[in-house]
């Protein structure tokens, strides 16, 4: 089956552990500047499968991401922001841009169209407006303010901090969206000059089966334990499922389904996602235990809300989430 990448090679086990390389490296060559084999190609039927090693490739980048890091905050002893501003400039050259294109074209349909084909029309646009501008200038801002406030890294098993690990696991845990997202809903064909290609992958979705997506699940979960512990990777990951989720209901009501930009665009969403909840997770667990400290023994009081400062931060922010959904 071309699709399939079984032309040639059989079935053995060789043919099978070279079918699993070219793989791996279609998804390299795919996301990466970094060369790969003469003999990989961008086969979309090896880059649909490969989406189940798009977590791993993100664990090497961010691996490469640490050690620069590591290096400028503390060979050459600068501060964490200005560690963090050098990971992300080398993150965006080897990647070049990838998963920020999306990012930006997505914000820009997503933000500037009305219906479905305006939206792909934009979205499909060489051209950055504000939305793409808008949404790129602070997702980069963001990724550096909280890796700088992360500090420097901390190597220890089970329970590591600091921006080195947390760089690792969000590249591996935020890239897990892409194959959940393929998975689970439609994939449409784009417009532009591409769209022949992406025909091919559109056809070949159903190879993102759901034990590739399992695959790619347990190396991220496995991953994060092991940098985090069991419980903080646990919830970790559910909260980068839930994000990818939330973004795939978007892009069913104004897509009716996902595309390349948009898969892009959630992973940068779910990158912010995981070091928001890595810098915040002390944070987030002492705003759980006064509200657990509230309800031990006695009745909640509504009065007892405002004489703690994190949990009163927590109800307005809950009570304002609630009224801008009704509102919208």
């Amino acid at each position: 089956d071309f699709l399939a990448g079984t032309t040639n090679g059989g079935w053995g086990i060789l043919a099978l552990m070279k079918s699993e390389f070219r793989t791996f490296f279609t998804i390299w060559m795919f996301i990466t500047r970094l060369p790969s084999p003469s003999w990989v190609d961008l086969h979309p039927g090896y880059l649909m499968m490969g989406m189940s090693y798009f977590p791993i490739a993100g664990s090497v980048l961010g691996l490469m991401y640490a050690v620069v890091f590591d290096f400028v905050n503390v060979s050459l002893d600068l501060p964490s922001s200005i560690a963090a501003s050098f990971l992300v400039s080398m993150g965006l050259y080897m990647t070049g841009c990838f998963h920020e294109d999306g990012l930006a074209d997505s914000a820009d349909g997503l933000g500037g169209g009305w219906s479905k084909s305006q939206i792909l029309k934009i979205m499909t646009d060489s051209r950055v407006g504000t939305f793409g501008c808008a949404a790129l200038g602070m997702f980069l801002l963001i990724k550096v303010q909280l890796l700088g406030a992360l500090g420097a890294s901390h190597w220890q098993l089970f329970d590591c901090s600091g921006a080195g690990p947390a760089i690792i696991v969000s590249q591996t845990v935020a890239r897990l969206s892409a194959p959940y997202l393929i998975r689970t809903r439609d994939y449409i064909a784009e417009v532009g000059p591409k769209s022949p290609f992406y025909v091919f992958m559109v056809e070949a979705k159903y190879l993102v089966s759901w034990g590739r997506l399992v695959i790619a699940t347990s190396f991220s979960l496995a991953l994060a334990c092991v940098m985090y512990g069991p419980i903080v990777s646990t919830v970790l990951i559910t909260v980068v499922l839930l994000v990818a989720h939330l973004m795939g209901n978007k892009g069913d009501y104004l897509l009716g389904g996902v595309m390349g930009d948009f898969l892009g665009s959630t992973i940068c969403v779910c990158e912010i996602a995981a070091l928001t909840f890595i810098s915040a997770r002390n944070g987030i667990i002492a705003t759980y235990l006064s509200i657990c400290d509230e309800f031990d023994g006695q009745g909640f009081q509504l009065s007892n809300v405002y004489q703690n400062s994190s949990i009163r931060a927590t109800f307005h922010f809950v009570l304002l989430s609630l009224a801008l959904k009704g509102w919208l």
